[in-house]
């Protein structure tokens, strides 16, 4: 073999070997991205259901305070004029 040869072979092994590393290492960070997206992902589902939890309590609280504020009205409504309410 010529060395021209010889060295073309060499040029195209480290090529090879060059672009299959670089493969393997995009793989993995691909991988690494899919894992961190997926562990987002449930953090803002968790986030979520926090969220829901919450509007569900203002609801409630604000049906609370509504029908507390109708009967302190209506008790207001129920007092004498000329009384002083202590």
């Amino acid at each position: 073999m010529s060395a021209e040869i010889v060295t073309m072979l060499g040029v195209g092994g480290t090529l090879l070997a060059s672009g299959g590393t670089f493969a393997l290492f995009l793989l993995r960070l691909i991988g690494r991205l899919e894992d961190n997206f997926g562990r987002l992902q449930d953090r803002f589902d968790r986030l979520e259901e926090k969220v829901d939890e919450l509007a569900r309590d203002h609801q409630a609280l604000a049906r609370e305070f509504s029908e507390f504020r109708g009967e302190v009205r209506a008790r207001l409504v129920d007092l004498p004029v000329g009384s002083a309410a202590r």
